[in-house]
C-alpha cells in the first residue's frame, strides 16, 4: 500500500509540473500578461512590480524557475483593482469554495446514493421509474437555469439571503451556502443516482451476492455490507472528479449567487482583465484537481485491493 501511495504522489507531482509549465507558456512566454489591454489601464507601478516579481526581464528558463518558486510560496503578484497581494484574495475565497464544494458533495451523495440503491433494489417498480425519470430530467437542465430559477423564486425567503446581496450585511455561512450548493447538487445527484443504480444492478447479479443470500443473511446485510461497497467505485470516481472541479471554483453558480468564492473571484478578474488573479486561480484549480484525483486513486485501493496491484 505504501508503494502505491508513493507512486501516486510522484505521478501527481509530475502532472502538476507539466500543467504549470503549460500555464507558464500560455501566460508568460507568449507575451507580457501584465501589460495594459483594451480599456483596461494597468497602473504602471503595479505592472512593473509584477514584472519584477516574475522576472520577465530575465531569460525564459530562469523565468520559469522564478514562476515555480513564486507558485510554491503562494506569491502571485499584486491585484490590479485593490492593489493587494493576490494570495490574500485567494485566502479569503478558497475557504468559501471549499465549504460550498463539501456541502454540495454531501447533498449529492445523500440524494444520489439513496435514490440509486432504491431504484436498483426495487427494479422496474414505481420507485425505479420515478428515480429514472427525475434523474433524466435533472441531467438535461443547465446549471445556470437552476440557479436563475432559485434566485428568482427562493432567494430572500426564509433563511436564504437575497440576490443581489449587500456584502456589508453579514450572513451565517450555512445560510449563504445552501442555495448555491443545492444548485450544484441537483445535476450531480442525478448522475450519481444513475451510476449507483447501474453499478448496484451489476453487483446484485454477482455470485458472491447469491452465496450471501444462500447463507441466510438478511437482505439489509446483503445490500448494506456486501453490495454497496463494490457498487461505490464508479460513484467515487464521479464524486472525485466533481469535487476537484468544485474546489477549482464553480464559476457560473458562484457568479449567479454572488458567492464570494474562487469562481466569483475568477469571473470578476476576467471581466476586469486582472491577469494576476486569473493566473493564480488557474494554477490553484489545476493543483486542487490533481490532488483530489490522487486522493480518489488512493481511496480506490481501500475499496478494491486489486487496484493496488495494477
Amino acid at each position: 500500500m505504501a508503494r502505491f501511495i508513493v507512486r501516486r504522489l510522484v505521478q501527481a507531482v509530475l502532472v502538476i509540473l507539466a500543467a504549470t509549465f503549460l500555464i507558464f507558456l500560455a501566460t508568460f512566454a507568449l507575451g507580457d500578461p501584465f501589460a495594459s489591454s483594451g480599456e483596461k489601464a494597468v497602473p504602471p507601478d503595479i505592472a512593473q512590480a509584477n514584472r519584477e516579481k516574475f522576472g520577465l526581464d530575465k531569460p525564459l528558463p530562469l523565468q520559469y524557475l522564478i514562476y515555480v518558486g513564486n507558485m510554491v510560496r503562494g506569491d502571485f503578484g499584486i491585484d490590479y483593482d485593490q492593489h493587494r497581494p493576490v494570495s490574500q484574495l485567494l485566502e479569503a475565497a478558497v475557504p468559501n469554495t471549499v465549504r460550498l464544494a463539501i456541502v454540495a458533495i454531501i447533498i449529492d451523495i445523500l440524494i444520489g446514493v439513496i435514490a440509486g440503491v432504491i431504484a436498483a433494489v426495487k427494479r422496474y417498480s414505481f420507485w425505479d421509474v420515478l428515480v429514472t425519470v427525475i434523474a433524466t430530467l435533472a441531467i438535461g437542465i443547465p446549471v445556470f437555469v437552476i440557479g436563475v430559477v432559485l434566485v428568482a423564486n427562493v432567494s430572500g425567503w426564509g433563511p436564504f439571503p437575497s440576490v443581489p446581496r449587500s456584502f456589508t450585511v453579514q450572513v451565517p455561512w450555512y445560510q449563504e451556502v445552501l442555495l448555491p450548493a443545492f444548485t450544484l447538487a441537483i445535476i450531480d445527484a442525478a448522475f450519481i443516482a444513475r451510476l449507483m443504480r447501474g453499478s448496484m444492478l451489476e453487483v446484485l447479479r454477482a455470485d458472491y451476492i447469491r452465496t450471501a443470500r444462500a447463507k441466510g443473511l438478511s437482505e439489509r446485510t446483503v445490500i448494506g455490507k456486501h453490495a454497496m461497497r463494490n457498487s461505490m467505485i464508479p460513484v467515487v470516481t464521479y464524486v472525485g472528479v466533481s469535487l476537484g472541479v468544485l474546489f477549482g471554483g464553480a464559476i457560473i453558480t458562484e457568479t449567479i449567487f454572488q458567492y464570494n468564492g474562487v469562481g466569483y473571484l475568477l469571473s470578476r478578474a476576467i471581466v476586469n482583465s486582472n491577469a494576476p488573479i486569473i493566473i493564480a486561480v488557474v494554477v490553484f484549480s489545476v493543483v486542487a484537481y490533481v490532488l483530489i484525483s490522487m486522493l480518489v486513486d488512493i481511496l480506490y485501493a481501500f475499496l478494491d485491493p486489486r487496484i493496488r496491484l495494477s
